[in-house]
């Protein structure tokens, strides 16, 4: 096995370093500024005198932060759940079947991932409102499929192509439907990349603004990103309530990382390599 020398390893931890700091530090700002008093905020040191959490009590006691919270954690696991439920049987079929058009069906699905939102808001938007699905979670739930599902049946088939077809069959052969093969040989093989495709969906759909921005209106209906820029009101503005609310919104996704790293590693890995 060919050894990497020490200057060469310090290098790429040099570079490790930075990367991180890069990465943390935003998201370390938010987080003390959302404990600081609001003077030390814009005029004190980037350093921590004083500790308070008063922004944290004054965002959880207005009303349509509540709601918002509400929609978002609904949005969510609606979304959460049915990209899995949809996105299994097409990873299934894309790596267990051969069928005419099957490359072209998978860079597809794959493709759609590439196009930048944008491209696809103002068709979205005319389909939800002729649908008349303006202003309610069932329209961000649509939508929030659509942006989550490519990446998901890409990293589910990674994880089945890794699974020999033998066992299916052996299975096949003890009497096993192909539908019986799925559930009692390959689910609960890819359990990891389910509970990380579960997770991805989870988080896309919590932080997701733009599609939520064009959609929705009504302040019963907005979820956290739409409630959290309805905090810049220039009359009562609050630099440490807006942090805290950015505090709130990236604490799930910080502990189903940490809940579920292993299982989201995992099925990164095997959709973008096995894939």
């Amino acid at each position: 096995m060919r050894r990497t020398s020490p200057l060469r390893e310090a290098g790429l931890d040099a570079v490790t370093l930075v990367v991180l700091f890069l990465l943390l530090v935003p998201i370390l700002w938010v987080f003390v500024a959302s404990v600081r008093p609001e003077t030390d905020i814009t005029g004190g040191g980037l350093w921590p005198q004083r500790l308070t959490f008063v922004h944290y009590e004054a965002i959880l006691a207005k009303k349509p932060f509540l709601i918002a919270l509400k929609n978002s954690l609904i949005v969510g696991i609606v979304v959460a759940i049915i990209t899995t439920a949809l996105a299994l049987p097409a990873a299934y079929a894309l790596s267990r079947f051969r069928f005419h058009g099957r490359t072209f069906f998978g860079l597809l699905i794959l493709g759609t991932q590439m196009l930048p939102s944008l491209a696809v808001l103002v068709p979205l938007v005319v389909i939800v409102r002729q649908l008349g699905l303006t202003n309610t979670l069932t329209a961000l739930i649509f939508t929030h499929l659509a942006l989550g599902m490519p990446i998901a049946v890409w990293m589910l088939k990674g994880y089945i192509d890794a699974i020999p077809k033998e066992l299916e069959e052996a299975a096949m052969i003890d009497g096993c439907s192909r539908v019986g093969a799925l559930t009692r040989i390959v689910i609960p093989l890819i359990r990891p990349a389910i509970i990380a495709v579960g997770t991805f969906a989870f988080v896309l759909s919590w932080g997701e603004y733009l599609m939520a921005l064009a959609l929705i209106s009504k302040a019963d209906v907005k979820t956290l990103p739409l409630a959290l820029q309805g905090l810049f009101d220039p009359y009562s503005f609050s630099w440490g309530q807006v942090m805290a609310g950015g505090t709130i919104i990236a604490l799930p996704a910080i502990l189903l990382f940490l809940i579920f790293r292993k299982q989201l590693v995992g099925g990164l890995l095997a959709g973008g390599v096995k894939g």
